[in-house]
Protein backbone atom coordinates (compact mmCIF):
# COMPACT_ATOMS: atom_id res chain seq x y z
CA UNK A 1 0.00 0.00 0.00
CA UNK A 2 1.35 3.55 -1.45
CA UNK A 3 2.36 6.03 1.61
CA UNK A 4 0.61 8.93 1.95
CA UNK A 5 2.50 11.92 0.28
CA UNK A 6 2.61 14.12 3.66
CA UNK A 7 4.59 10.88 5.23
CA UNK A 8 6.81 10.31 1.84
CA UNK A 9 7.76 13.98 1.98
CA UNK A 10 8.34 14.59 5.60
CA UNK A 11 10.41 11.31 5.72
CA UNK A 12 12.39 12.57 2.86
CA UNK A 13 13.04 15.98 4.20
CA UNK A 14 13.93 13.92 7.45
CA UNK A 15 16.56 11.52 5.90
CA UNK A 16 18.06 14.58 3.75
CA UNK A 17 18.51 16.77 6.30
CA UNK A 18 19.32 14.09 8.97
CA UNK A 19 22.30 13.35 6.51
CA UNK A 20 23.35 17.10 5.90
CA UNK A 21 23.20 17.42 9.54
CA UNK A 22 25.27 14.29 10.30
CA UNK A 23 27.71 15.40 7.45
CA UNK A 24 28.11 18.96 8.74
CA UNK A 25 28.82 17.62 12.16
CA UNK A 26 31.13 15.48 10.68
CA UNK A 27 32.66 18.18 8.72
CA UNK A 28 32.28 20.46 11.79
CA UNK A 29 33.88 18.16 14.27
CA UNK A 30 37.11 17.22 12.28
CA UNK A 31 37.70 20.99 11.63
CA UNK A 32 37.43 21.41 14.98
CA UNK A 33 39.56 18.52 16.11
CA UNK A 34 42.08 19.50 13.35
CA UNK A 35 41.95 23.32 15.04
CA UNK A 36 42.41 21.95 18.09
CA UNK A 37 45.62 20.14 17.31
CA UNK A 38 46.97 22.83 16.02
CA UNK A 39 46.15 25.38 18.50
CA UNK A 40 48.19 22.37 21.24
CA UNK A 41 51.11 22.16 18.82
CA UNK A 42 51.74 25.66 18.76
CA UNK A 43 51.10 25.86 22.38
CA UNK A 44 53.33 22.43 22.88
CA UNK A 45 56.41 24.32 20.69
CA UNK A 46 55.75 27.45 22.46
CA UNK A 47 56.16 25.53 25.84
CA UNK A 48 59.08 23.26 24.69
CA UNK A 49 60.77 26.85 24.01
CA UNK A 50 60.40 28.13 27.57
CA UNK A 51 61.22 24.05 29.10
CA UNK A 52 64.86 25.10 27.19
CA UNK A 53 65.49 28.27 28.11
CA UNK A 54 64.54 27.11 31.88
CA UNK A 55 66.76 23.88 31.83
CA UNK A 56 69.88 24.12 33.69
CA UNK A 57 72.51 21.54 32.35
CA UNK A 58 75.15 21.68 35.02
CA UNK A 59 71.72 20.23 37.39
CA UNK A 60 69.82 17.27 37.30
CA UNK A 61 68.64 16.86 33.91
CA UNK A 62 66.37 14.13 34.26
CA UNK A 63 64.52 15.42 37.66
CA UNK A 64 63.99 18.42 35.82
CA UNK A 65 62.46 17.06 32.80
CA UNK A 66 60.18 14.85 35.17
CA UNK A 67 58.50 17.85 36.97
CA UNK A 68 57.85 19.78 33.69
CA UNK A 69 56.22 16.29 32.16
CA UNK A 70 54.20 16.00 35.42
CA UNK A 71 53.11 19.58 35.15
CA UNK A 72 52.55 19.17 31.09
CA UNK A 73 51.44 15.93 31.69
CA UNK A 74 53.28 14.69 28.67
CA UNK A 75 56.25 12.85 27.85
CA UNK A 76 59.27 15.16 27.47
CA UNK A 77 62.68 13.28 26.13
CA UNK A 78 65.91 15.12 25.13
CA UNK A 79 68.21 14.70 22.55
CA UNK A 80 72.29 15.53 22.93
CA UNK A 81 74.48 16.87 20.03
CA UNK A 82 74.74 13.32 18.07
CA UNK A 83 70.78 12.89 18.33
CA UNK A 84 71.23 10.40 20.77
CA UNK A 85 68.71 10.15 24.00
CA UNK A 86 70.25 12.08 26.70
CA UNK A 87 66.99 12.12 29.37
CA UNK A 88 63.58 11.89 29.32
CA UNK A 89 60.21 10.32 30.79
CA UNK A 90 60.51 7.85 28.39
CA UNK A 91 63.05 4.80 28.75
CA UNK A 92 65.91 5.20 26.26
CA UNK A 93 65.53 1.60 24.52
CA UNK A 94 62.27 3.15 23.61
CA UNK A 95 63.69 5.72 21.62
CA UNK A 96 65.15 5.69 18.50
CA UNK A 97 68.28 8.17 17.56
CA UNK A 98 67.41 11.16 15.61
CA UNK A 99 68.86 12.87 12.72
CA UNK A 100 69.80 16.40 13.90
CA UNK A 101 70.56 17.64 10.61
CA UNK A 102 67.66 17.43 9.18
CA UNK A 103 65.34 18.04 12.38
CA UNK A 104 62.51 21.09 12.03
CA UNK A 105 61.14 22.81 14.38
CA UNK A 106 57.41 21.20 14.13
CA UNK A 107 54.48 18.92 15.21
CA UNK A 108 54.29 15.27 13.78
CA UNK A 109 50.63 13.51 14.30
CA UNK A 110 51.09 10.35 14.72
CA UNK A 111 47.73 7.98 15.10
CA UNK A 112 48.32 7.64 19.11
CA UNK A 113 50.42 10.58 19.83
CA UNK A 114 50.76 13.87 19.50
CA UNK A 115 54.75 14.80 18.91
CA UNK A 116 56.57 18.07 19.28
CA UNK A 117 60.00 18.67 18.25
CA UNK A 118 62.08 21.73 19.14
CA UNK A 119 65.84 22.36 18.15
CA UNK A 120 68.60 23.42 20.75
CA UNK A 121 70.59 25.83 18.78
CA UNK A 122 73.54 27.59 20.21
CA UNK A 123 74.40 30.31 17.22
CA UNK A 124 73.76 28.11 13.82
CA UNK A 125 74.76 24.88 15.53
CA UNK A 126 72.35 22.85 16.68
CA UNK A 127 73.34 21.31 20.41
CA UNK A 128 70.28 18.77 20.26
CA UNK A 129 66.15 18.71 20.76
CA UNK A 130 63.46 18.75 22.97
CA UNK A 131 59.93 16.30 22.20
CA UNK A 132 56.70 16.73 23.97
CA UNK A 133 54.78 13.70 23.15
CA UNK A 134 51.04 13.94 23.92
CA UNK A 135 48.87 11.01 24.08
CA UNK A 136 46.02 11.36 21.55
CA UNK A 137 43.44 9.57 24.09
CA UNK A 138 44.22 12.44 26.92
CA UNK A 139 43.50 15.43 24.35
CA UNK A 140 40.54 13.05 22.99
CA UNK A 141 39.27 13.44 26.21
CA UNK A 142 39.76 16.81 27.05
CA UNK A 143 37.23 16.81 23.53
CA UNK A 144 34.22 15.09 24.78
CA UNK A 145 32.44 18.15 26.22
CA UNK A 146 33.00 19.94 22.99
CA UNK A 147 31.72 16.56 21.22
CA UNK A 148 28.63 16.35 23.42
CA UNK A 149 27.87 20.08 22.99
CA UNK A 150 28.03 19.42 19.45
CA UNK A 151 26.19 16.35 18.91
CA UNK A 152 23.34 17.79 21.73
CA UNK A 153 23.06 21.15 19.37
CA UNK A 154 22.41 18.42 16.19
CA UNK A 155 20.18 16.27 18.05
CA UNK A 156 17.88 19.75 19.13
CA UNK A 157 18.33 20.95 15.58
CA UNK A 158 17.41 17.73 13.64
CA UNK A 159 14.06 17.80 16.21
CA UNK A 160 13.52 21.23 15.19
CA UNK A 161 14.07 20.58 11.30
CA UNK A 162 11.51 17.56 11.66
CA UNK A 163 8.78 19.48 13.37
CA UNK A 164 9.67 22.37 10.69
CA UNK A 165 9.27 19.50 8.12
CA UNK A 166 6.31 18.09 9.87
CA UNK A 167 4.22 21.80 9.62
CA UNK A 168 5.66 22.28 5.85
CA UNK A 169 4.67 18.68 4.59
CA UNK A 170 1.28 18.99 6.35
CA UNK A 171 0.81 22.93 4.80
CA UNK A 172 1.82 21.45 1.56
CA UNK A 173 -0.12 18.32 1.41
CA UNK A 174 -3.47 19.34 3.19
CA UNK A 175 -4.68 21.11 0.09
CA UNK A 176 -3.65 19.08 -2.50
CA UNK A 177 -4.90 16.17 -0.05
CA UNK A 178 -8.55 18.16 -0.46
CA UNK A 179 -8.11 18.56 -3.66
CA UNK A 180 -7.98 14.69 -4.44
CA UNK A 181 -11.00 13.86 -1.96
CA UNK A 182 -13.03 15.98 -4.02
CA UNK A 183 -11.60 14.72 -7.40
CA UNK A 184 -12.88 11.39 -5.92
CA UNK A 185 -16.18 12.76 -4.91
CA UNK A 186 -16.86 14.20 -8.12
CA UNK A 187 -15.44 11.09 -10.15
CA UNK A 188 -18.37 9.51 -7.56
CA UNK A 189 -20.41 11.77 -9.42
CA UNK A 190 -21.01 14.06 -6.18
CA UNK A 191 -19.91 16.94 -8.83
CA UNK A 192 -21.53 19.68 -6.00
CA UNK A 193 -18.05 19.42 -4.12
CA UNK A 194 -15.95 22.01 -3.85
CA UNK A 195 -12.40 23.24 -3.08
CA UNK A 196 -12.11 25.68 -0.58
CA UNK A 197 -8.45 27.10 -1.66
CA UNK A 198 -7.46 30.62 -0.74
CA UNK A 199 -4.50 32.62 -1.78
CA UNK A 200 -2.69 33.24 -5.18
CA UNK A 201 -0.03 30.14 -5.14
CA UNK A 202 0.27 27.28 -7.64
CA UNK A 203 -1.88 25.18 -4.92
CA UNK A 204 -4.45 27.42 -4.94
CA UNK A 205 -4.67 27.94 -8.79
CA UNK A 206 -4.67 24.28 -9.04
CA UNK A 207 -7.34 23.95 -6.68
CA UNK A 208 -9.60 27.19 -8.71
CA UNK A 209 -9.28 25.36 -11.96
CA UNK A 210 -10.37 21.95 -9.97
CA UNK A 211 -13.32 23.79 -9.07
CA UNK A 212 -14.08 25.78 -12.43
CA UNK A 213 -13.67 21.76 -14.23
CA UNK A 214 -16.35 20.66 -11.75
CA UNK A 215 -18.35 23.91 -12.27
CA UNK A 216 -18.05 22.55 -16.54
CA UNK A 217 -18.41 19.23 -15.43
CA UNK A 218 -21.62 19.99 -13.62
CA UNK A 219 -23.49 21.73 -16.23
CA UNK A 220 -22.45 18.66 -18.81
CA UNK A 221 -24.02 16.13 -17.02
CA UNK A 222 -27.38 18.37 -16.52
CA UNK A 223 -26.78 18.84 -20.41
CA UNK A 224 -26.68 15.10 -20.74
CA UNK A 225 -29.09 14.30 -18.19
CA UNK A 226 -31.50 16.21 -19.70
CA UNK A 227 -30.93 14.81 -23.20
CA UNK A 228 -30.53 11.75 -21.79
CA UNK A 229 -34.59 12.30 -20.37
CA UNK A 230 -35.48 13.35 -23.52
CA UNK A 231 -34.39 11.01 -25.19
CA UNK A 232 -35.82 8.27 -23.18
CA UNK A 233 -39.30 10.42 -22.79
CA UNK A 234 -39.40 10.02 -27.07
CA UNK A 235 -38.06 6.29 -27.14
CA UNK A 236 -40.82 5.20 -24.60
CA UNK A 237 -43.40 7.39 -26.15
CA UNK A 238 -42.68 6.31 -29.37
CA UNK A 239 -45.66 4.42 -31.04
CA UNK A 240 -43.38 2.20 -33.12
CA UNK A 241 -41.05 -0.33 -31.38
CA UNK A 242 -37.50 0.37 -30.75
CA UNK A 243 -34.90 -2.62 -30.47
CA UNK A 244 -31.39 -1.52 -30.39
CA UNK A 245 -28.41 -4.15 -30.75
CA UNK A 246 -24.98 -3.28 -29.46
CA UNK A 247 -21.54 -4.68 -31.21
CA UNK A 248 -21.38 -7.09 -28.98
CA UNK A 249 -24.58 -8.81 -30.42
CA UNK A 250 -26.57 -8.07 -27.24
CA UNK A 251 -29.83 -5.96 -26.52
CA UNK A 252 -29.40 -2.55 -25.23
CA UNK A 253 -32.32 -0.80 -25.52
CA UNK A 254 -36.06 -1.79 -26.41
CA UNK A 255 -38.73 0.33 -25.23
CA UNK A 256 -42.33 -0.16 -24.16
CA UNK A 257 -44.17 -0.68 -27.94
CA UNK A 258 -41.91 -3.18 -28.84
CA UNK A 259 -42.98 -5.32 -25.64
CA UNK A 260 -46.81 -4.41 -26.78
CA UNK A 261 -46.07 -5.12 -30.41
CA UNK A 262 -44.46 -8.43 -30.01
CA UNK A 263 -45.63 -9.79 -26.68
CA UNK A 264 -41.67 -10.47 -25.22
CA UNK A 265 -40.96 -8.60 -21.94
CA UNK A 266 -38.48 -6.16 -21.96
CA UNK A 267 -36.98 -7.43 -18.58
CA UNK A 268 -35.84 -10.88 -19.99
CA UNK A 269 -33.93 -9.30 -22.91
CA UNK A 270 -32.09 -6.37 -21.93
CA UNK A 271 -28.16 -7.62 -21.73
CA UNK A 272 -28.91 -11.05 -23.64
CA UNK A 273 -27.77 -12.05 -26.96
CA UNK A 274 -29.90 -11.41 -29.70
CA UNK A 275 -30.27 -14.97 -30.26
CA UNK A 276 -32.19 -15.43 -27.62
CA UNK A 277 -34.38 -13.46 -29.64
CA UNK A 278 -36.99 -16.41 -30.30
CA UNK A 279 -39.95 -14.83 -31.79
CA UNK A 280 -40.68 -13.42 -34.41
CA UNK A 281 -38.63 -16.66 -35.75
CA UNK A 282 -36.40 -14.80 -38.14
CA UNK A 283 -35.65 -11.28 -36.60
CA UNK A 284 -33.03 -12.68 -34.78
CA UNK A 285 -31.36 -13.69 -38.54
CA UNK A 286 -32.63 -10.52 -40.13
CA UNK A 287 -30.47 -8.43 -37.13
CA UNK A 288 -27.28 -10.78 -38.30
CA UNK A 289 -27.63 -10.35 -41.82
CA UNK A 290 -27.90 -6.38 -41.07
CA UNK A 291 -24.86 -6.49 -39.28
CA UNK A 292 -22.83 -8.57 -41.21
CA UNK A 293 -23.66 -6.47 -45.04
CA UNK A 294 -23.99 -2.91 -43.26
CA UNK A 295 -26.61 -2.72 -45.55
CA UNK A 296 -30.43 -1.67 -44.56
CA UNK A 297 -33.49 -4.27 -44.65
CA UNK A 298 -37.52 -3.67 -44.52
CA UNK A 299 -39.45 -7.07 -44.01
CA UNK A 300 -43.14 -7.18 -43.63
CA UNK A 301 -44.60 -9.93 -41.13
CA UNK A 302 -48.00 -11.08 -40.02
CA UNK A 303 -47.66 -12.19 -36.31
CA UNK A 304 -50.72 -13.97 -34.25
CA UNK A 305 -49.40 -13.00 -31.07
CA UNK A 306 -50.14 -11.31 -28.71
CA UNK A 307 -52.52 -10.24 -30.89
CA UNK A 308 -52.97 -10.47 -34.78
CA UNK A 309 -50.83 -7.46 -36.32
CA UNK A 310 -48.91 -6.98 -39.71
CA UNK A 311 -45.63 -5.18 -38.83
CA UNK A 312 -42.91 -3.85 -40.98
CA UNK A 313 -39.20 -4.19 -39.52
CA UNK A 314 -36.51 -1.95 -40.58
CA UNK A 315 -33.11 -2.82 -39.78
CA UNK A 316 -29.97 -0.42 -39.51
CA UNK A 317 -27.09 -0.77 -39.41
CA UNK A 318 -25.13 1.70 -36.48
CA UNK A 319 -21.54 1.89 -36.58
CA UNK A 320 -20.10 2.59 -33.05
CA UNK A 321 -16.16 3.83 -33.11
CA UNK A 322 -14.11 1.15 -32.92
CA UNK A 323 -16.33 -1.17 -31.39
CA UNK A 324 -17.68 -2.65 -34.56
CA UNK A 325 -21.27 -2.54 -35.79
CA UNK A 326 -24.82 -3.02 -34.02
CA UNK A 327 -27.96 -2.55 -34.92
CA UNK A 328 -31.22 -0.69 -34.85
CA UNK A 329 -34.42 -2.28 -35.22
CA UNK A 330 -37.01 0.14 -35.63
CA UNK A 331 -41.29 -1.94 -35.71
CA UNK A 332 -44.14 -0.12 -37.36
CA UNK A 333 -47.70 -1.64 -36.73
CA UNK A 334 -48.87 -1.54 -40.21
CA UNK A 335 -52.33 -3.17 -39.46
CA UNK A 336 -54.92 -0.22 -38.96
CA UNK A 337 -53.14 0.73 -41.98
CA UNK A 338 -53.52 -2.54 -44.26
CA UNK A 339 -56.96 -3.05 -42.66
CA UNK A 340 -58.09 0.62 -44.09
CA UNK A 341 -56.76 -0.43 -47.12
CA UNK A 342 -58.55 -3.87 -47.16
CA UNK A 343 -62.07 -1.82 -45.79
CA UNK A 344 -60.99 0.73 -49.35
CA UNK A 345 -60.97 -1.96 -51.83
CA UNK A 346 -64.11 -3.84 -50.04
CA UNK A 347 -65.75 -0.31 -49.86
CA UNK A 348 -65.21 0.35 -53.71
CA UNK A 349 -66.33 -3.43 -54.21
CA UNK A 350 -69.42 -2.90 -52.59
CA UNK A 351 -70.27 0.01 -53.79
CA UNK A 352 -69.62 -0.97 -57.82
CA UNK A 353 -71.71 -4.37 -56.41
CA UNK A 354 -74.70 -2.04 -55.08
CA UNK A 355 -74.08 0.14 -57.86
CA UNK A 356 -74.51 -2.61 -60.33
CA UNK A 357 -77.40 -4.10 -59.33
CA UNK A 358 -80.37 -1.02 -59.63
CA UNK A 359 -78.20 0.58 -62.63
CA UNK A 360 -78.65 -3.31 -64.37
CA UNK A 361 -82.35 -2.88 -63.67
CA UNK A 362 -83.14 0.31 -65.07
CA UNK A 363 -80.97 -0.70 -68.25
CA UNK A 364 -82.74 -4.00 -68.61
CA UNK A 365 -86.08 -2.48 -67.98
CA UNK A 366 -85.45 0.49 -70.24
CA UNK A 367 -83.90 -1.53 -73.37
CA UNK A 368 -86.94 -3.91 -72.79
CA UNK A 369 -89.72 -0.68 -73.01
CA UNK A 370 -87.71 0.66 -76.05
CA UNK A 371 -87.85 -2.84 -77.71
CA UNK A 372 -91.83 -3.05 -77.76
CA UNK A 373 -92.91 -3.12 -74.50
CA UNK A 374 -93.91 0.42 -73.75
CA UNK A 375 -96.99 -0.16 -76.71
CA UNK A 376 -98.62 -2.59 -73.56
CA UNK A 377 -99.90 0.04 -71.25
CA UNK A 378 -99.99 -2.27 -68.16
CA UNK A 379 -96.13 -3.59 -68.78
CA UNK A 380 -94.90 0.07 -69.57
CA UNK A 381 -96.05 1.15 -66.15
CA UNK A 382 -94.74 -1.77 -64.31
CA UNK A 383 -91.72 -1.18 -65.80
CA UNK A 384 -91.43 2.22 -65.55
CA UNK A 385 -92.56 1.57 -61.29
CA UNK A 386 -88.95 -0.45 -61.39
CA UNK A 387 -86.71 1.85 -62.93
CA UNK A 388 -88.43 4.24 -60.31
CA UNK A 389 -88.17 2.42 -57.44
CA UNK A 390 -84.30 1.40 -58.20
CA UNK A 391 -83.67 4.98 -59.26
CA UNK A 392 -85.29 5.99 -55.74
CA UNK A 393 -82.79 3.25 -54.68
CA UNK A 394 -79.73 4.38 -56.39
CA UNK A 395 -80.21 7.99 -54.88
CA UNK A 396 -80.43 6.87 -51.51
CA UNK A 397 -77.24 4.81 -51.31
CA UNK A 398 -75.45 7.72 -52.90
CA UNK A 399 -77.15 10.00 -50.28
CA UNK A 400 -75.90 7.72 -47.79
CA UNK A 401 -72.28 7.50 -49.61
CA UNK A 402 -71.50 11.25 -49.52
CA UNK A 403 -72.98 11.70 -45.92
CA UNK A 404 -70.90 9.08 -44.80
CA UNK A 405 -67.70 10.56 -46.56
CA UNK A 406 -68.36 14.04 -45.07
CA UNK A 407 -68.69 12.16 -41.56
CA UNK A 408 -65.92 10.42 -41.66
CA UNK A 409 -63.86 13.28 -43.22
CA UNK A 410 -64.83 15.61 -40.50
CA UNK A 411 -66.00 17.96 -42.70
CA UNK A 412 -69.44 17.78 -41.08
CA UNK A 413 -70.12 20.62 -38.74
CA UNK A 414 -73.10 20.33 -35.83
CA UNK A 415 -75.17 22.65 -35.49
CA UNK A 416 -76.05 21.96 -31.74
CA UNK A 417 -79.41 23.31 -29.96
CA UNK A 418 -81.18 22.65 -26.65
CA UNK A 419 -84.58 20.47 -27.84
CA UNK A 420 -87.28 18.69 -26.19
CA UNK A 421 -86.73 15.05 -27.17
CA UNK A 422 -90.30 14.20 -26.59
CA UNK A 423 -91.17 16.46 -29.74
CA UNK A 424 -88.38 15.19 -31.70
CA UNK A 425 -89.09 11.59 -30.88
CA UNK A 426 -93.20 12.52 -31.86
CA UNK A 427 -92.44 13.74 -35.72
CA UNK A 428 -89.84 10.83 -36.08
CA UNK A 429 -92.80 8.18 -35.16
CA UNK A 430 -94.99 9.89 -37.44
CA UNK A 431 -92.73 9.44 -40.46
CA UNK A 432 -92.65 5.15 -39.28
CA UNK A 433 -96.47 5.41 -38.71
CA UNK A 434 -97.31 4.00 -42.20
CA UNK A 435 -94.56 1.34 -42.56
CA UNK A 436 -95.28 0.02 -38.78
CA UNK A 437 -99.18 0.03 -39.52
CA UNK A 438 -98.06 -2.19 -43.32
CA UNK A 439 -95.92 -4.70 -40.75
CA UNK A 440 -98.77 -4.50 -37.81
CA UNK A 441 -95.77 -4.08 -35.63
CA UNK A 442 -96.47 -2.40 -32.18
CA UNK A 443 -94.37 0.90 -31.00
CA UNK A 444 -93.75 1.30 -27.63
CA UNK A 445 -92.54 4.96 -26.60
CA UNK A 446 -91.45 6.00 -22.91
CA UNK A 447 -89.75 9.28 -22.93
CA UNK A 448 -89.70 11.95 -20.18
CA UNK A 449 -92.37 14.95 -21.28
CA UNK A 450 -89.52 17.78 -19.69
CA UNK A 451 -85.95 16.37 -20.94
CA UNK A 452 -84.37 18.49 -22.57
CA UNK A 453 -81.00 17.69 -24.55
CA UNK A 454 -78.56 19.61 -26.68
CA UNK A 455 -77.74 17.91 -30.03
CA UNK A 456 -77.87 18.62 -33.51
CA UNK A 457 -81.54 17.87 -34.96
CA UNK A 458 -81.51 16.52 -38.48
CA UNK A 459 -78.24 14.62 -37.45
CA UNK A 460 -79.95 13.44 -34.10
CA UNK A 461 -83.65 12.84 -36.48
CA UNK A 462 -81.08 10.96 -38.85
CA UNK A 463 -79.71 8.30 -36.16
CA UNK A 464 -83.26 7.73 -34.63
CA UNK A 465 -84.83 7.12 -37.90
CA UNK A 466 -82.18 4.98 -38.57
CA UNK A 467 -82.64 2.75 -35.69
CA UNK A 468 -86.40 3.02 -36.01
CA UNK A 469 -86.45 1.24 -39.58
CA UNK A 470 -83.83 -1.17 -39.00
CA UNK A 471 -85.53 -2.46 -36.38
CA UNK A 472 -88.92 -2.63 -38.25
CA UNK A 473 -87.11 -4.40 -41.25
CA UNK A 474 -85.78 -7.05 -39.08
CA UNK A 475 -89.03 -7.76 -37.19
CA UNK A 476 -91.43 -9.84 -38.18
CA UNK A 477 -95.12 -8.87 -38.77
CA UNK A 478 -96.80 -8.55 -35.51
CA UNK A 479 -93.69 -7.83 -33.69
CA UNK A 480 -92.65 -4.66 -30.66
CA UNK A 481 -90.50 -1.90 -31.17
CA UNK A 482 -89.72 -0.15 -28.27
CA UNK A 483 -87.75 3.55 -27.96
CA UNK A 484 -86.91 4.17 -24.20
CA UNK A 485 -85.14 7.39 -23.23
CA UNK A 486 -83.33 7.88 -19.55
CA UNK A 487 -81.95 9.96 -17.63
CA UNK A 488 -78.44 9.96 -14.86
CA UNK A 489 -76.77 12.31 -13.40
CA UNK A 490 -73.65 12.89 -15.84
CA UNK A 491 -75.16 11.27 -19.39
CA UNK A 492 -79.02 10.40 -20.67
CA UNK A 493 -79.28 7.43 -23.08
CA UNK A 494 -81.48 6.36 -25.75
CA UNK A 495 -82.25 2.28 -26.35
CA UNK A 496 -84.11 1.01 -29.85
CA UNK A 497 -85.04 -2.69 -28.92
CA UNK A 498 -86.67 -5.04 -31.00
CA UNK A 499 -88.42 -8.47 -30.49
CA UNK A 500 -87.20 -9.65 -34.04
CA UNK A 501 -84.87 -12.21 -35.74
CA UNK A 502 -81.58 -10.91 -33.90
CA UNK A 503 -77.79 -10.98 -34.94
CA UNK A 504 -76.06 -13.98 -34.58
CA UNK A 505 -72.99 -13.12 -32.44
CA UNK A 506 -70.22 -13.48 -34.93
CA UNK A 507 -71.61 -10.82 -36.78
CA UNK A 508 -72.11 -8.55 -33.96
CA UNK A 509 -68.05 -7.15 -34.27
CA UNK A 510 -68.81 -6.02 -37.61
CA UNK A 511 -72.69 -4.50 -38.30
CA UNK A 512 -71.22 -1.09 -37.92
CA UNK A 513 -68.89 -1.61 -40.95
CA UNK A 514 -69.88 -0.26 -44.21
CA UNK A 515 -72.16 -2.50 -46.53
CA UNK A 516 -71.88 -5.50 -44.11
CA UNK A 517 -75.36 -7.09 -43.63
CA UNK A 518 -76.25 -10.33 -41.58
CA UNK A 519 -79.27 -11.51 -44.19
CA UNK A 520 -77.71 -10.14 -47.34
CA UNK A 521 -80.81 -10.44 -49.14
CA UNK A 522 -83.62 -9.72 -46.85
CA UNK A 523 -81.70 -6.53 -46.15
CA UNK A 524 -81.52 -5.62 -49.90
CA UNK A 525 -85.08 -6.14 -50.14
CA UNK A 526 -86.03 -4.15 -47.77
CA UNK A 527 -84.21 -1.34 -49.91
CA UNK A 528 -81.25 -1.15 -47.28
CA UNK A 529 -78.10 0.07 -48.14
CA UNK A 530 -76.21 -1.51 -45.98
CA UNK A 531 -75.00 1.98 -44.69
CA UNK A 532 -77.25 3.16 -42.01
CA UNK A 533 -75.84 1.94 -38.84
CA UNK A 534 -72.15 3.08 -40.05
CA UNK A 535 -73.57 6.39 -40.26
CA UNK A 536 -75.41 6.43 -36.78
CA UNK A 537 -72.16 5.03 -35.52
CA UNK A 538 -69.94 8.18 -36.76
CA UNK A 539 -72.90 10.55 -35.82
CA UNK A 540 -73.30 9.47 -32.53
CA UNK A 541 -69.41 9.58 -32.12
CA UNK A 542 -69.78 12.89 -33.39
CA UNK A 543 -72.35 13.81 -31.01
CA UNK A 544 -69.39 12.40 -28.09
CA UNK A 545 -71.43 9.38 -27.70
CA UNK A 546 -71.14 5.96 -27.24
CA UNK A 547 -73.20 3.01 -29.06
CA UNK A 548 -73.57 -0.19 -27.85
CA UNK A 549 -75.65 -3.69 -29.35
CA UNK A 550 -76.93 -6.52 -27.53
CA UNK A 551 -78.57 -9.38 -29.37
CA UNK A 552 -79.68 -12.96 -29.37
CA UNK A 553 -80.75 -14.68 -32.64
CA UNK A 554 -84.59 -15.75 -32.24
CA UNK A 555 -84.85 -12.96 -28.94
CA UNK A 556 -84.07 -9.45 -30.70
CA UNK A 557 -81.91 -7.05 -30.07
CA UNK A 558 -81.14 -3.79 -28.35
CA UNK A 559 -79.25 -0.52 -29.46
CA UNK A 560 -78.01 1.16 -26.52
CA UNK A 561 -76.62 4.92 -27.40
CA UNK A 562 -74.93 7.28 -24.28
CA UNK A 563 -74.68 10.83 -24.22
CA UNK A 564 -72.85 13.08 -22.08
CA UNK A 565 -74.89 16.13 -20.70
Amino acid sequence: MMKPLRYRITWSFLVLIGLSIIGTGAFVALLLKTSYLESMGDRYIKEGKLIIETLDFDADIQTQLENQSRILESDLILFDQQGNWMAGTTAKEEIAPINLAILEEGVENHSQQLVTTIPIKRGDQRMGALQLIQDKGRLNGSLQPVWFSLALGMAVAYALVALASARIARSVTKPIEEMTQVAVDIAKNRIQKRVQQEGDDEVARLGQAINRMAHSLRKQMDTIRKSERRLSSVIESMESGLLMIDPMGKVSVANASFERLLGVPISDIIGKPHTELTYPYNLSKLITESAESGERLKKEVHLYYPKERMLELNFAPMWVEKNGVGVVVVIHDLTAIRRLEQLRKDFVANVSHELKTPITSIRGFAETLLDGAMQDDETCKEFLTIIYDESLRLQRLIADILDLSRIESRQLALQTEAILIKNVIEKIVIKVEKQRRMNGQQLEIDVPHNMTVSVDLDRFHQIILNLLTNAMAYTPNGGTIGLKVMEQKHNWTLQVTDNGIGIPEDDLPRIFERFYRVEKDRSRASGGTGLGLAIVKHLVEAHHGTIHVHSRVGKGTTFILDFPK
